[in-house]
């Protein structure tokens, strides 16, 4: 099966799904709590932040982990022409490589495709949390400044092998196909860099299979200029991370969930009030219908 192609049109965010069966949502959401509200409303911008300073540091390793099963099932055939030996070689020097992987300079601001999820008001439990629900077809649309991607998420060591093994049959078939490499005419350090540089595209999108309920899309932008990075204290860290400004004068947001909470009444009205002060409907608030209090 072929790696899903990019759907893009001129200016547009780069749309990659999971899976060519796989429909596209016409809405995205972004959970985070009333100062990132705040923020994203009245900056006309979303934050993403480095993938190594996510709240689970272990997500990247998932990939990482992944390639390298992958790239050990490739080792695991007997090579007796001398092009499949070589093959062999070029596989275990990548293969060698993981070791020393250097994890990519993502920065990722993250979405899910339902609004109101308990797991995620479960994280926003110690202030009051918010959904802001996008159209996609907005999302795709306003941001240009930079180079951006829009990635759905695949969750479980069977969606990473299979991601893997695609991209690596479709983009590298000097390594899986004897006659191709016979003929190739690239060394193997450029194919190695270039195996890196597709490893960097494809890392950020697993996840492990127990947070599938999440749904989980992602905006991504990689390698940025370094005069494009902010930085801001979070504990004992200072967190990088880029603002993502709109080319619009409002960003496309259909919704505004208010979280499980107390008080909740008076939240939604200061929302709304809010919202119209900077010359969105307050009518795009909402309250979840989830059964959870802090």
């Amino acid at each position: 099966m072929a790696i899903p192609k990019k759907s893009k049109t001129s200016g547009d965010v780069t749309v990659k799904k999971s899976s060519p069966d796989t429909k596209t949502p016409a809405h995205l959401t972004h959970y985070t709590d009333l100062a990132g509200l705040k923020g994203i409303i009245e900056n006309n911008e979303l934050w993403l932040s480095h993938a190594a300073f996510l709240n689970d540091p272990q997500e990247l390793e998932h990939g990482v982990e992944q390639t390298k099963k992958v790239l050990n099932n490739l080792l695991d055939g007997k090579a007796v022409e001398p092009t499949a030996t070589a093959r062999q070689k070029l596989i275990k020097d990548i293969a060698d490589d993981m070791e020393n992987f250097e994890r990519p300079a993502a920065y990722i601001v993250c979405f899910c495709e339902r609004s109101d999820i308990l797991s995620q008001w479960r994280g926003y439990a110690s202030r009051q949390g918010v959904s802001i629900t996008f159209k996609m077809s907005g999302l795709r649309s306003c941001f240009s400044e930079l180079d951006a991607e829009l990635l759905q998420v695949a969750y479980g060591i069977n969606e990473a092998k299979r991601h893997l093994r695609t991209a690596i049959a479709e983009k590298f078939p000097d390594i899986v196909d004897d006659f191709d490499y016979m003929l190739g005419t690239e060394e193997d350090d450029a194919i190695r860099r270039k195996f890196k540089d597709l490893l960097a595209t494809l890392v950020p999108r697993f996840k492990h299979y127990g947070f599938r309920e999440e749904q989980e899309w992602r905006l991504v932008v990689r390698n940025p200029p370094i005069d494009k990075l902010k930085f801001r204290p979070r504990g004992q860290l200072m967190l990088p991370y880029l603002e993502l400004k709109s080319k619009n004068k409002k960003l496309p947001i259909s919704a505004v969930r208010i979280g499980p909470g107390v008080n909740d009444e008076a939240v939604e009205k200061s929302i709304r009030f809010f919202l119209e002060t900077c010359g969105y409907d307050p009518d795009l608030v909402e309250t979840s219908s989830t059964p959870y209090r802090t």
